[in-house]
Order: C-alpha cells, then structure tokens, then sequence
C-alpha cells in the first residue's frame, strides 16, 4: 500500500530506489518458517508487503487443518522460479483454482496454484493496485505510470481488463487519478479514485463501469482521495484518507441508484470490513490506533478488542473477517521494518492466537482448508469444497447395492442419505454405487460454485481405470428460486458422446418374488440367470443375473415399491469381449467413473451444459449436481455397469 501519510518513514529507500528494479537474483529472503500448535481455522495466505524499494514482499501460509502458520513459502514452492516476489505486494486474491498477488512497484500480478502457491505466470500491469473479477475477467486498477508522488501532472489511472484463462490483457478503461479499490455490483464496477499524487489536488471521486461496454458511465463525487470500497446491499461503503489539514480521514455510505452520499460515519479508517450487518474498522497512523465495531442501527461504536491486547499492538494494519469460522484476523506492522506480526480473534474480540509475519503485513486470501501439499498428492488431491447434503440416492439394481453404502436392517431413505454423505461428504472419498443403468444420487455443495471461463469447475472421482470404464452422466442445477432445494432446471454436462446419447431412455427394474427360485443355467460364474427382470420403452426385456461373487439382495432393500423406473440419458456402450476378457474402453471425455482419477477426465467444465433439447446454455454458476450411470451393459461373470463415485468437490466457490 502506498500511503502517502507514511511516505517518510520509506523517503530514504525512494532516494536510492531504481525504477527498473522488479525481481532479482540475489538471496534477499530466509527461508519458510513453521509456527505450530496454532488453533485450527480456515486455511489463508498473507502477502507482506515489504518496504517499497526493497524487493521484499513475502507470502504467508497458515495452513487451518493442521494450525501451522508458514512464513515465506513463495521460494520453497517456487525454486527454479525466483527467490523474490518482487516489490510492494499490495493485494491478494482467490479466483477458481489460482491465487492472484498484486506487486505494485514490480508492476507485476503473479497468478499462482491456490492450493500450492506454485507460479502459472505473471501479467505485466505497471502500478497494479487492486484486483476483483466477474465471470471469468479479473479487473485490476493501475496508476497507469510509475511511482512518482508529489507529481502534479501525473496522468489518470486505468482498470485492466485479463482474461483469466489466457493471462493476457484483453482491454484497459480509463477512470480517475490514482484509482485504488473496486467493488462490484452486479454488472458495474466502482472505482475509488485517490488522486494520491496530486496534493492538494486529490481526486474525490468513483468511477462508475459499465462491465460490458467496459466504459465509465458516469462518476460520484464523494471526498477526497478515497481508498477502500466495499459493497454491502445496495449501498457502496468508502473510505477517504482525507487532505491531511481540514478534511479527515472518514466513511461514507453512497447510494449507486443516485450517484450521492447518503451518510458520513465520522469513523476513521485505513481499512475496514463487514462481520454481519456490524461494520469493523481499523486505524493507525498518526491520529492514533482504533479498532471498532459500528452497529449501523444504533448508529454507535465500541472497541472491538474486549480482553486488553491492543495495547501491545504497535501498528494495527490488516484485518479479515472469515465468515467460515467467524474469526478476525489482525496484522501488526510494527516500525514498518522489522517483521510484523499476525494475530486471530474471536467474534467476542478475544485473541486466540498470533504468529510472526513478515515485513508490513497486510492481505489475506482465504482457501478454505487447503494446504501446500495437496498439489503432490494422488488424484491432484485438492481439498477444495466438498458436497453438503445428499438430497435423493436411488440406485438402481446392481452387484454393489446394499453394500456401497451398507445397508442395515430399518434403514429408510433418509438414512442411506446419510451414509452416502458419510462416505462422500465435505471432500471425503469412500466409495459409492448408483447400480446399473439410470441410478442416481442428487447432492448439493451449500454455496454456488462458479463458472470460470477455461477452467474446471467441479471434479467427480470414481474408480475407473484402463479399460475399465462404467460412465455416469453429470447433470447440474442452479438454484434459481433461492429455496435451497434442487427442484428447478437439470443440464447435463454434454461429454464426447453427445451425438449418440439417447435421451428420455426408459428402464423399468421389478423385484424379485420372495418365493423365486435361483437358476444358473449351467454357467458356473451365475447364481441366478433370471433374477431381476428388466423392460425398456421400446419393448425389449430380460434379466439382470446375480453372479456367485456378490449374493445380497441387488434390488436396493430400503426401497418399498415392487418396481424402479427410471428415465434417463442412455450412452452407447462400447465394451467388448476379448477371448474371455471383458474391455470397457474409456470415452474420451465429459463423464464420470470414465477415466482414472487424478486425470482431466475426471474434471467438468459448467460451459458444457446443454438443456433437455441438447442445446448449450450458460450458467454462471450452479449449486447441485446429479450423477446417473449411463450405460445399459452386462459381462457375464463381470456383472453389470455401474457408476461408482469415490468423490465430488467444486473447485471454486462463491464466498
């Protein structure tokens, strides 16, 4: 962050600093450090910022699983990269899969691996400053010139439009003088602009982005040389640093509807965030330091640290709710050039923790529960987020039902539910069966799982692997009615079989008689030839045989009707028999329990929905999913098909 008010503690470092100076080659930085038996909590990054003209901008990890806080992780992850992160690091962000850290005076945005902090590559914007993103775009303001305070003729800044699939900037839109944080309101984008360079002469306003256009519409006067904003409802929260003589640093409440400020908190802040309907703020500086609660209906403040600690807080400069946890974090600067400090409160302003950081700091990323390690781990290993709620299990008929999960005397619905979502619930991976063709489950992941252009969006772990392949059907669902539950619009997910699927297929499952008699008809791998009959839509029929290797009931035993119908997307079924060997070659994409796990084949991008006529639609984000085995196929002594699932998880969420 360059704060112009602290301009003279770093007046020596400028005066020596080389503009041209991004990452060099000289070991500046110690190795990562461990600070164990912290509680555990959600998993986050912390960019230090660094002292401006000293290359020194560190990344922190506090890995919440294990209460491990790690300093200064970007070299150990990164070591054929660079041993610097560069200069200044003043933001940090998560979109999808990748973490996104913003160098100011480098003039870099690193894009890393969220889950291992590894590099993907870098995007050269100069003076970056924030960053926030829409529908697969990340937007990032930048003064548009090099760091040259106390210039007058400075020129206006610019926000960045990147694609985050390609990493390359796409366009730029001009907006105020030295724009600093975005907020974004459905397809508009505000930026405060500071004016940071031009005292007296500060800039006062936002600028209003049309995101489609991509061009201002219109600016709001507020107050000068504004910093952080915040939407929260309808309204936009933003807070000016002030003049530094007669206008003070405050907040105001601005209404985007009317383009006019509604309301001045009279509250002090470098920065600030939202616990709730509460606003917290923070301050340091030079007016002294403040951490605050606002109650917006009371119209009153209270410290927020109730059990003494701020007077051991040197120089309060970050803060972070995690909504997960309900805990706020804090960071201590210090002098600004020996290492700060983090500490974590509760919601009741009680310290719980702290831990040593590095230089200056100042923003958090938060991941979930992640940690370094999963990107070394089988199947990719990702701990990302996992489903919430099993809504509805009905397998069909198969050798693994009443075993995947086990079935128990008494048994409903509801309690198989809660065995599927013991064995793949919250990122666990046991093993599920949908049984033979047209069997199902339908699971929800609790907050929207975006659809990021070029990425993969969700992963469905099964236990495929070469020439043993039992595809199933990912179906999705957004929750357009906002009632939690998936009674809306189904899209599958089209794979590369979407030319010969059979839609609308119709299979019909009877339970056998209790007084039915087993025949194996001469073949020595068959208990019962004739055990469950089977008739399609067309007219055909048969059995499905119980082989002598799995002898429980196949029929699901917590189902009370006679007959299971299911109607589904039927998929060719190009399994083969080789001399005695039964082949089942994989499709080459698009399903689940296909391909092996820790393959792209068992990663789904949301842009392959089409709707029930087989044509694509867009969705921007989802919220449930269904799983159907989507092939009508029997082996002999292999049994039928089906659709195993060993694990689902979305690879990013709404937060």
């Amino acid at each position: 962050m360059l704060n112009l008010q602290r301009l003279s503690i770093f007046s020596a470092i400028l005066a020596l600093y080389a503009l041209t100076g991004c990452r060099g080659d000289d070991e500046l930085l110690v190795p990562s450090t461990e600070q164990p038996t912290l509680a555990a909590g959600s998993s986050f990054y912390l960019l230090n910022e660094g002292n401006m003209g000293s290359n020194k901008a560190t990344l922190d990890f506090y890995d919440g699983t294990l209460g491990i806080y790690r300093h200064n992780i970007f070299p150990e992850q990164n070591p054929t990269v660079s041993l610097e992160l560069g200069d200044v690091g003043n933001d940090l962000a998560v979109y999808g899969t990748r973490l996104y850290a913003l160098l100011n005076v480098s003039g870099l945005v690193e894009v890393m691996d969220a889950r291992t902090a590894r590099h993907i590559g870098t995007i050269s914007i100069p003076n970056c400053r924030y960053i926030c993103f829409h529908e697969g775009k990340a937007y990032v303001t930048s003064y548009a010139g090099p760091v040259q305070p106390n210039d007058p003729t400075s020129r206006r800044g610019i926000v960045a439009r990147i694609d985050t699939a390609t990493l390359q900037v796409e366009a730029t839109c001009e907006v105020g003088y030295q724009p600093e944080q975005m907020a974004r309101l459905g397809h508009t984008l505000y930026v405060a602009n500071s004016g940071g360079y031009r005292p007296p002469s500060y800039d006062r306003t936002i600028s209003v982005i049309d995101i489609a256009a991509f061009s201002v519409t219109k600016t709001i006067d507020v107050a000068p040389n504004l910093h952080i904003v915040k939407a929260h409802g309808e309204k936009l929260y933003v807070s000016s640093r002030g003049n530094y003589s007669d206008t003070p640093s405050d907040i105001y409440i601005v209404n985007p509807q009317t383009a006019t400020v509604e309301e001045r908190l009279g509250i002090e802040a470098d920065v600030f965030c939202f616990i709730g309907e509460e606003l917290l703020t923070l301050r340091g500086g030079q007016t002294g330091k403040a951490i605050l609660r606002y109650n917006p209906a009371t119209r009153t403040t209270s410290d927020f640290i109730t059990d003494g600690t701020l007077s051991d807080i040197q120089m309060p400069y970050g803060l972070a709710y995690d909504e997960a946890t309900q805990r706020i974090y804090i960071t201590d600067a210090r002098d600004y050039v020996s290492p700060g400090r983090v500490m974590c409160y509760d919601a009741t302003g009680k310290r719980l923790w702290e831990a040593q950081a590095g230089d200056i700091p100042a923003h958090f990323a938060f991941v979930a529960n992640t940690t370094l390690s999963d990107g070394n781990k089988p199947n990719g290993g990702e701990k990302t987020y996992g489903l919430q709620r099993i809504f509805a299990y009905k397998p069909a008929p198969g050798q693994f039902v009443n075993l995947l999960p086990e079935y128990t005397l008494g048994d409903d619905a509801a309690a198989m539910c809660a065995k599927v979502f013991q064995a793949i619930g919250e990122g666990r991976t046991g093993l599920v069966t949908l049984g033979g063709a047209g069997g199902y489950l339908v699971a929800g992941f609790g907050r929207r799982v975006e659809n990021i252009a070029g990425e993969y969006d969700i992963e469905v772990l099964g236990n495929a692997f070469e020439n043993a392949s039992e595809p199933g059907i990912v179906s999705v669902m957004r929750d357009d009615n906002s009632n939690g539950l998936p009674d809306d619009t189904w899209y599958e997910l089209a794979g590369s079989e979407q030319a010969e699927a059979i839609r609308d297929f119709t299979l019909t499952y009877i339970r056998p008689a209790d007084d039915h008699t087993p025949e194996s008809n001469g073949m020595p791998w068959c208990a019962d030839a004739q055990y469950i009959a089977w008739h399609d839509g067309n007219g055909k029929h048969g059995y499905l045989a119980q082989n002598i290797y799995h002898r429980q009931p196949y029929y699901p035993s917590w189902v009370a009707d006679e007959q299971l119908q299911f109607t589904f997307t039927l998929l060719p079924d190009h399994a083969y028999q080789s001399g005695e060997t039964w082949l089942q070659p994989a499709f080459a994409w698009g399903y689940a329990d296909n391909l092996p796990n820790g393959t792209d084949g068992c990663r789904f991008n949301i842009d392959w929905a089409v709707d029930k006529d087989g044509n694509h639609v867009h969705l921007s984000g989802i919220d449930f999913i269904r799983i159907h085995t989507a092939v009508f196929r029997q082996m002999e002594a292999v049994g039928e098909a089906s659709t195993e699932v060993s694990g689902v998880r979305a690879l990013h969420q709404t937060p």
